[in-house]
């Protein structure tokens, strides 16, 4: 059996997590810290990154950066690694989401999703990668539905999250043979605060309201189902997970929906929420 596809325990390796305060990042700490593994959790200098300190509490590690700052990232690696002697896996989860039409969002915001959400996945694999690749572990990063089809009013997120998938699809790619492996974890609607201040704009929620539910993984899940995803991509080494059943069929037929764009466009008034809410004009 070749390493790739062994069984791989959380058990004793050190996981570093990032987005670590809230959501599922939160989650996945606590069930990493229940299986007998280390968390490793970066996030935000914030209340909630304190109070998940005093939870975890040694061997477990919290670390305030920001993950777009790459010399800060390459010093909580290093850290990490000085205080534990390497890194068994990452889960780059951190990511961000704002709301508007592209030609009404500012471009600070359009541009620091793509730092959060590109830059930051890469800022944090990157430097971990060869220690990870010593310890023949895995690494895995949060996409979502929205890399799969169009995502009106948050253009960046769905690109962001499509880089995601294509460079950990690539990543796995190069790293085969080296015994350490990469995934990618496709999520729907997740109970997460982000979500929830997606759903109080009243242009976002009659988006929702008008666009058809299959395959997008709309009922909402917690952040404790999408943590489980996660740790089963780990334990399995998979290349790819979801947090719906219904993702799965999008992710399939993910060419032949990109054919029915416009369809789907004209046929949900998607255009006509835009107007009504933000207007036409630049």
């Amino acid at each position: 059996m070749s390493p790739s596809k062994k069984p791989y325990s959380i058990t004793d390796r050190i996981v570093l997590i990032t987005g670590a305060a809230n959501g599922i990042g939160l989650a996945l700490a606590r069930k990493v810290k229940a299986r007998s593994g280390i968390p490793v959790c970066i996030d935000l200098p914030s209340p909630a990154l304190d109070a998940l300190s005093h939870e975890l509490r040694e061997p477990s590690l919290t670390i305030a950066c920001d993950v777009t700052d790459a010399p800060g990232m390459e010093k909580v690696i290093a850290h990490t690694v000085q205080r534990f002697g390497g890194i068994d896996v990452v889960v780059a989860n951190a990511g961000i989401e704002r709301i508007a039409p592209t030609w009404v969002m500012p471009a600070h915001d359009f541009e620091r999703v793509l730092q959060v959400n590109i830059f930051g996945t890469y800022r944090t694999i990157r430097p971990a990668l060869p220690h990870v690749m010593k310890r023949q572990g895995h690494i895995v990063a949060v996409s979502s539905v929205s890399a799969l089809i169009p995502w009106p009013l948050s253009a960046p997120y769905g690109a962001s999250k499509a880089f995601t998938a294509s460079f950990l699809r690539t990543l796995r790619m190069e790293l085969t043979g080296t015994g350490t492996t990469a995934g990618a974890v496709y999520f729907g609607n997740i109970d997460t605060n982000m979500m929830k201040h997606a759903e109080t704009n009243p242009a976002a929620s009659e988006m929702l309201a008008r666009s058809p539910s299959l395959g997008l993984g709309v009922k909402p899940k917690t952040p404790e189902h999408a943590a489980d995803r996660i740790i089963r991509n780990i334990e399995s080494r998979g290349a790819i997970g979801f947090s719906h059943a219904e993702v799965v069929a999008t992710f399939v037929l993910n060419g032949l929906v990109q054919l029915l764009d416009d369809l789907t466009a004209r046929s949900t008034g998607i255009g006509e929420v835009i107007r009504k809410h933000y207007g036409g004009q630049a």
